[in-house]
């Protein structure tokens, strides 16, 4: 039996589903989990109920997180993010206690922080530089140092992940290009910004389970265009009349600073200071000890991301139950996680 945390979130829904395809059992948790069949909640900053989840359970899956589209305090973001480790620390030591015999962790490419260049590898040192990005690492440790030869860990860090009900840094841009309005973008716009779909994140980590493969690994997309092509992609696709208009890096990360020090910014320091860099993963590890390959090329993810946007909208001008616009992106983590469990590449 596999269990599953965040399993209302992005990644732990399509999992859910992929494993049932794949005829593999498996058993959902969330702190969201109130109203959804088959899935279990639990609050898993509490030691106690980690352990209740994983009685006659052979492998874990952790994708619960907090993240930046969670309500995150103005103040004190170090603490508020400091609840992944602990809430990982708690999963894999109740793991440990029940003979769990694998633990999949799914981490994030912000434990990296700035890139050096070139396509990122397994054995680039982590530089975190937000809260986030540390808490992120921080769990990788309490995974590794359980690891042993009753329990075998995987960590995976996906790009950023883009999924049907997520959009967070997203929403805005579509706002702007189905208005027409001018795209900002950091810089010239000749850097690539990879991303990476949910449904290739699912299938990296149904082979880690089929291979019980240790180790850690990148996902993230093939040959992801530069982010002028791929913002002028989707203004086409889209029939919008929106101009895309280069922003100086530097004054406009400054003034970013400047919003970050009074706690106005739109986007976490984590976010904008990678915003005009080349942030490409190298996949070759995962694909080499899983068999994995990423199917969906960055512009049909941006694509299916802006249709999913607009059939919310639809959705919701004529009353049809929805509950709106997608929420919000990041690596890994239910829709709402203000709660706890409920997210990069």
């Amino acid at each position: 039996m596999i269990l599953v945390t965040g399993a209302s979130g992005l990644v732990g829904r399509e999992l859910m589903k992929q494993l049932a395809d794949a005829g593999m059992s498996a058993r959902g948790t969330d702190i969201l989990a109130a109203g959804s069949p088959g899935l279990q909640k639990a609050d898993l900053l509490d030691p106690a109920a980690c352990r209740r989840l994983c009685g006659g359970i052979d492998s874990i899956v952790h994708t619960a997180a907090l993240q930046h589209h969670s309500e995150v305090p103005r103040w004190g973001r170090e603490a508020f993010f400091n609840k992944n480790a602990e809430m990982t620390r708690h999963m894999v030591e109740a793991a440990r206690a029940a003979a769990v015999r694998h633990f999949v962790f799914v981490s994030s490419d912000m434990v990296y922080g700035l890139p050096p260049g070139r396509p990122i590898t397994e054995q680039d040192e982590p530089r975190p530089i937000g809260p986030y990005g540390a808490s992120k690492l921080a769990s990788e440790r309490a995974c590794l140092g359980a690891r042993g030869p009753a329990l075998a860990v995987t960590i995976l860090r996906p790009r950023l992940i883009i999924g049907p009900g997520r959009l967070g840094v997203l929403q805005k841009l579509f706002d702007r290009v189905r208005a027409g309005k001018t795209v900002p973008i950091f810089g010239r716009g000749d850097h690539r910004y990879q991303m990476v779909a949910v449904s290739d994140v699912a299938a990296a980590i149904v082979l880690a389970l089929s291979k019980r493969r240790e180790g850690v690994f990148n996902l993230g997309s093939d040959n992801p265009p530069p982010v002028r092509k791929l913002m002028a992609d989707l203004c086409r696709r889209a029939g919008s009349h929106s101009c895309i208009v280069s922003l100086p890096a530097v004054p406009a990360k400054l003034a970013l600073n400047l919003l970050h020090g009074v706690r106005l910014a739109p986007l976490a320091p984590e976010q904008y200071r990678i915003a005009d860099v080349d942030y490409v993963l190298d996949t070759s590890a995962a694909r080499r000890a899983l068999g994995w390959q990423p199917r969906l090329a960055d512009s049909d993810m941006m694509w299916s991301a802006y249709e999913t946007y607009l059939a919310a909208d639809r959705a919701r001008c004529f009353g049809t139950g929805e509950s709106g616009r997608p929420d919000a992106a990041g690596p890994n983590a239910s829709p709402a996680v203000s709660a706890r469990v409920s997210t990069p590449g």
